[in-house]
């Protein structure tokens, strides 16, 4: 199963400023839709209903299906229920601890303003609205931590196997941007953990490097001191926010059009870390200095700072037809987003001794500046009104995110269109269609009360996976593991002009495989400064299952 969006964090795969990988193209370009308490609460299945600020991120005709403006916010918090543990493809000598975490963040999904201008006509053109809406498309909220006892292998000795075979003077020289050759330039959390003291050069062996927690036997070889206790954690947070500037038009109460400019706001941050200290620090061997003092290895802490920040464009345009009493029928398309994106990051490590003051450092922040084109969307949606008492509605999503890419935003030689070569034809071979079902209903209990509940299903994008340099097809139950469900349900109060609706949603995410580090070698040991992840060394990895439940009240004014 570690096939299936396995999330190499922290790996050193490629040794330059920043790697943009398939799996971000998917990260940022995928929808997971809020907007209302009402909307949620029947499951986002609006395309054909209409009538709701949140409906519009799915049709811009459904502002032209009420005779009233409105006004709407709606405040909400978003709850993450984790659970980490190893997994059954671990390593015997791997001791992982299973850790649950939760973490709660507030949230605005949706603001939003509708204005209904009447024509005066009875037939033909009878009302136009325009609106200016905030609708949530995805929300980044997260947060886990993993601990267990490794007797086989370390982080610390990870980040030396990638340090191999640069010189000691360019893992020390205080420029972080290094004036050589940039294609020979150690990746920035390598010299991070040798400036902290993570890992040291080897006497007699020119660019050979040994990690803290790792002894060199009679053989010369390197192997792990004693089993250290290790914890890998990461917290996310951030949103995905489309301001919609809508239009739309009613003819004869049977024939909805419009049109939304969208403009998508990107705000997505992480923070890691990446701890070691010995199991027990007895077993560790004293470190003698050169002017005669002593220590002994207490702990090291690796952290990871990254910031996302991007806005873009598209334009949608959407119908609705109501050619029966009763019936109402939708689609919707969505041009590409262009998402132009500035990704920053930065590492800090520290190291503790006992008996003597370890070491620490920390890297300037880097800057990456790309674009990101995400992919077409087509909605179709089916609605039936039973009387005056109940609506049942159904909606089909399309995306193929085999057509997201990456883009270069600047002439400079290192955002050149050439390098996102690779990663723009691993999203052509490894992704393809997702399709998502959206299902609702809502029952009018009485003039004051309505009560609501939806449910979601989305196939997965993954359709490959790589091989060495061969593209292989998932098998059918690694495409089944891909699916994600929620289930929601929600009650409305309506006091006149005003209304109150609630909702809670709980998404049901798939088990992420997390392997929090990789040893690496260099097939050319001409070439150290090409290194490719060495699988003979199986490192930790991790299965994290997910739970997220948001919880959402609208405040709305009709008039």
């Amino acid at each position: 199963m570690k096939r299936i969006i396995t999330i190499v964090l922290g790996a050193t795969l490629a040794f330059s400023a920043a790697a943009q990988t398939w799996q971000d193209a998917l990260l940022f370009s995928e929808n997971n839709y809020s907007g209302t308490a009402r909307g949620v609460a029947m499951g986002n299945a609006l395309t054909a209903i209409g009538g709701d600020t949140g409906s519009l991120t799915f049709n811009p005709a459904g502002s032209a299906t009420t005779s009233y403006s409105q006004f709407v916010i709606t405040p909400g918090v978003t709850f993450s229920f984790t659970n980490t543990q190893a997994s059954a493809n671990n390593l015997e000598a791997y001791h992982g601890q299973s850790v649950n975490n939760t973490y709660a963040r507030m949230k605005l999904p949706n603001v939003g303003f509708i204005f209904n201008m009447e024509t005066g006509r009875r037939s033909g053109l009878k009302r136009m609205t325009f609106g200016l809406v905030l609708n949530s498309t995805n929300n980044f909220t997260g947060r886990y931590k993993t601990a267990g006892v490794n007797a086989d292998n370390s982080y610390a000795a990870s980040l030396a196997s990638s340090a191999d075979g640069f010189a000691e003077s360019v893992l020390s020289n205080g420029d972080w941007y290094y004036s050589g050759d940039p294609g020979r330039m150690p990746a920035w959390v390598d010299m991070t953990g040798y400036r902290s003291g993570m890992f040291n050069a080897v006497s007699g062996r020119d660019g050979a490097y040994v990690a803290l927690t790792e002894i060199i036997d009679e053989k010369g070889d390197f192997r792990l001191a004693a089993p250290v206790y290790q914890q890998y954690g990461q917290q996310s947070y951030g949103t995905k926010t489309d301001a919609l500037i809508n239009f739309a038009m009613n003819f004869s109460d049977r024939f909805y059009v419009g049109a939304n400019i969208g403009i998508t706001a990107l705000r997505y941050s992480l923070s890691e870390f990446w701890s070691e200290k010995p199991e027990n620090v007895a077993d560790f061997p004293t470190i003698r200095y050169s002017d005669g003092t002593t220590a002994q290895f207490e702990s090291l802490r690796m952290n990871r700072k990254y910031r996302l920040d991007g806005n873009g464009l598209y334009l949608k345009l959407g119908a609705l037809w109501r050619p029966v009493a009763g019936l109402r029928l939708a689609a919707a398309i969505q041009t590409p987003t262009i998402l132009n994106l500035t990704e920053r990051y930065g590492y800090s490590g520290e190291v503790s001794l006992s008996g003597k003051y370890g070491g620490e450092a920390s890297s300037p922040e880097d800057e990456w500046i790309y674009a990101l084109i995400s992919p077409f969307r087509a909605n179709l949606g089916v609605a039936y009104t039973l009387g005056s008492r109940a609506v049942l509605s159904a909606d089909y999503e399309f995306v193929h995110y085999g057509q997201a890419r990456f883009r270069s935003r600047t002439d400079n030689y290192e955002y050149a269109e050439g390098s996102f070569s690779g990663v723009n034809l691993d999203i052509k071979d490894l992704l393809g269609a997702s399709h998502q079902l959206r299902l609702g209903g809502e029952f009018r209990a009485s003039s004051m009360v309505s009560l609501r509940a939806g449910y979601n299903l989305t196939t997965g994008a993954q359709r490959n996976y790589l091989d060495g340099d061969k593209v292989v097809p998932l098998s059918t139950e690694e495409r089944l593991a891909q699916l994600k469900h929620s289930v929601s349900a929600g009650v409305g109060f309506s006091f006149g002009s005003l209304f109150i609706d609630a909702a809670v949603r709980a998404r049901f995410v798939p088990a992420d495989y997390v392997i929090p580090y990789n040893y690496y070698y260099a097939p050319n040991a001409s070439e150290y400064y090409y290194k490719v992840v060495d699988d003979s060394i199986i490192t930790p990895e991790i299965v994290v299952t997910n739970t997220l439940v948001d919880a959402l009240v609208t405040l709305g004014w009709r008039f």
